[in-house]
């Protein structure tokens, strides 16, 4: 039976959010003692792409005054109508039956 490839980046993230305040190679050697070759370099990146997503989060709030919640949900009908015109249809059509409401 083939051995089952771990997802080290998944791994870095749920550590870190068990241990928020874990030092870089604190992580690397508790992933390492769990069997999940890492090194510090590569937890390092991951931390560093973490952090870049989360401040462009904050930075799009901020701009636009729209909260988490509202920008998950805009992501998520973004994926199920494939297209933002597909989405701006959805969304046109969605407003009709609120008028009609």
């Amino acid at each position: 039976m083939a051995k089952r490839k771990v997802n080290k980046t998944q791994a870095v993230k749920e550590y870190l959010k068990a241990h928020p305040k874990a030092k870089i190679p604190e992580v690397a050697e508790a992933l390492t003692k769990a069997g999940i070759k890492i090194t510090a370099k590569h937890v390092a990146t991951i931390k560093t792409k973490m952090k870049k997503t989360r401040r462009a989060v904050k930075k799009v709030v901020a701009k636009t005054g729209v909260g988490i919640p509202e920008i998950k949900a805009a992501l998520a009908l973004l994926k199920v109508a494939g297209s933002i015109a597909a989405a701006n249809q959805a969304l046109a059509a969605a407003q009709e039956i609120k008028e009609l409401v």
